[in-house]
């Protein structure tokens, strides 16, 4: 008896201090995490924007048409509930739920995990299940949930799309810890529809999707949700065509948790709902985005200015990786030094509604130290990488845009560097073509080791395998200042820990081939810093 008390004591316990901590208000400008959740300004689900989608790729998105109330639970007889949808697996880890009428809402939903009233959309939602085990087993044994849909039209290779729902989780392992665990929801893409379902009939579970061949994680987010509906939205390229989805949890396979005594925490901390989901083309999301203003942060104008959309009557919050940045109040803002990659949003509040702009990603910016030689040369049949891709910035080579720069013809090249500003360099070079027939060595006349990933090393590369190499390097007064008897190893502009200036060097290499026959390469390299 007395153990019983002290348990329900604990458990008063839990809710006074969860009731208390709900007490106090996220402020959503300030940088404090005032409702002590955990969360901080745009991390918190309070300081959310709700946004209206109008279209949809995904037919019956809201679940709100059905043939049937579930009955019995086995995918054989109740697998295509709601209209366009059936469920993603054999072993039937989602349900759908109908009205708050049906049979089964009423003596468990209701019971157990009723969700917040009223429901984003209609009258109509699905669960997910994410299970996990005291006892690890593999993963395709996991039970996991999804809800799939074939696809009216195919998503199309290479271009991006958006899915936005609403999620939500209504009783939990949470409310009695005090703490917010965040659940995930995943989208995953295969271009058969007789994909789905996956798995097997009578077993335990099936995993996830990706055990499966065929099938591509798209995307995934993280929602925390503490008795509330959550709107959030993945964005995704689709590496192939699409032709079926599914929707539930991610492959993260959870840890176990300790049931209570009323056996409600043990599933409900791993479930949660879905509802209003919509699928379109990013470009036709009815998203707010942030630009640059013109011609700012170029030619050492200092910083850009990042511009908000302008709305009458609004003010105006700037965030940094979700945390409000003490008076950024207005629609401009003029970004500090960039010295690593961060996010800006900016909070637009208007009478009666908030908008949050997309994300800008801004990283330090590399496009000045970009160099590319005016002339190089490649050996016939082969190409040159004069620039991999680097992060924020595009190419275009005479007129066609690319992430990076491969040459594989002779001729004359105009490349025009780009950052995410807008700011722009244009290189120009002349590229020859030599025969590396006969095991010849191929090396640049220019290299430019400033540390941007771009031509930093000056390497002797052989048409052929060598059984000997030789590399020398010598300033204008004869002294050398690298040597190398490695084919794989070259010069990085440095002498004895100090960079060497811009200037012509003069570079010696020997090598013998496979075939014994020793070759000599000697000429100028121009050091570009």
């Amino acid at each position: 008896m007395t153990r019983t008390i002290i348990n329900h004591f604990i458990l008063l316990l839990f809710f006074f201090t969860a009731a208390f901590t709900c007490m106090a208000q996220e402020i959503c400008n300030n940088g404090v995490d005032d409702d002590h959740d955990g969360l901080v300004d745009l991390h918190d689900p309070d300081c959310q924007c709700r946004f209206k989608v109008t279209d949809n790729l995904l037919k019956n998105g809201s679940f709100e048409q059905y043939d049937h109330c579930p009955v019995t639970f086995t995918y054989s007889n109740d697998f295509k509930i709601a209209s366009y949808w059936q469920y993603g697996t054999y072993t039937n880890e989602a349900d759908f739920y109908h009205n708050l009428q049906c049979s089964f809402d009423s003596t468990l939903i209701k019971l157990h995990m009723p969700p917040a009233l009223p429901l984003p959309d209609g009258k109509a939602f699905v669960s997910i299940l994410n299970s996990a085990y005291i006892n690890p087993i593999p993963e395709k044994q996991m039970a996991k949930g999804y809800v799939g849909q074939c696809l009216q039209s195919p998503l199309k290779a290479g271009e991006q799309y958006t899915l936005s729902f609403y999620a939500g989780r209504f009783r939990s392992w949470d409310n009695y810890t005090g703490k917010i665990f965040p659940f995930t929801v995943a989208v995953f893409g295969h271009a058969d529809c007789n994909a789905v379902p996956f798995g097997k009939l009578n077993v335990s579970g099936n995993g996830c999707p990706t055990d499966y061949p065929g099938w591509v994680l798209l995307g995934k987010a993280k929602i925390t949700s503490n008795g509330a509906w959550i709107q959030s939205k993945i964005n995704f390229t689709a590496p192939s065509e699409i032709n079926v989805l599914e929707i539930g949890t991610d492959s993260t396979i959870l840890p176990p948790i300790i049931d209570l005594t009323d056996s409600t925490t043990f599933l409900d901390y791993h479930v949660y709902y879905l509802d209003d989901l919509h699928l379109l083309p990013t470009k036709d999301f009815p998203f707010e985005y942030i630009h640059v203003q013109t011609g700012t942060g170029c030619s050492g104008n200092g910083s850009p200015v990042l511009v908000a959309p302008v709305y009458a009557n609004a003010t105006y919050q700037w965030y940094k990786d979700s945390i409000a940045i003490n008076g950024a109040t207005g629609n401009l803002y003029q970004l500090p030094e960039l010295t690593e990659k961060n996010y800006y949003n900016v909070l637009i509040s208007l009478p009666g509604k908030c908008i949050i702009s997309e994300p800008f990603s801004v990283m330090q910016d590399v496009l000045k130290k970009l160099n590319f030689p005016t002339d190089t040369i490649f050996c016939n049949n082969s190409s040159i990488l004069l620039a991999p891709a680097i992060d924020g910035i595009t190419y275009s080579i005479n007129g066609a845009t690319s992430s990076e720069v491969i040459i594989n013809k002779p001729g004359f090249y105009s490349i025009t560097a780009t950052n995410v500003f807008g700011c722009q360099r244009i290189f120009n070079i002349n590229v020859a073509e030599q025969k590396c027939s006969n095991c010849e060595l191929f090396i640049p006349n220019a290299f430019t080791p400033n540390g941007d990933g771009l031509n930093d090393i000056l390497k002797g590369k052989p048409s052929c395998p060598v059984s000997e190499f030789d590399f020398f390097i010598f300033n204008r007064w004869g002294d050398k200042i690298f040597e190398s008897h490695n084919s794989n190893n070259g010069w990085d502009g440095n002498y004895l820990g100090e960079k060497l200036s811009t200037g012509v060097y003069v570079y010696f290499i020997n090598y013998k081939t496979t075939e014994q026959i020793t070759k000599t390469v000697k000429g100028t390299v121009t050091l570009i810093r």
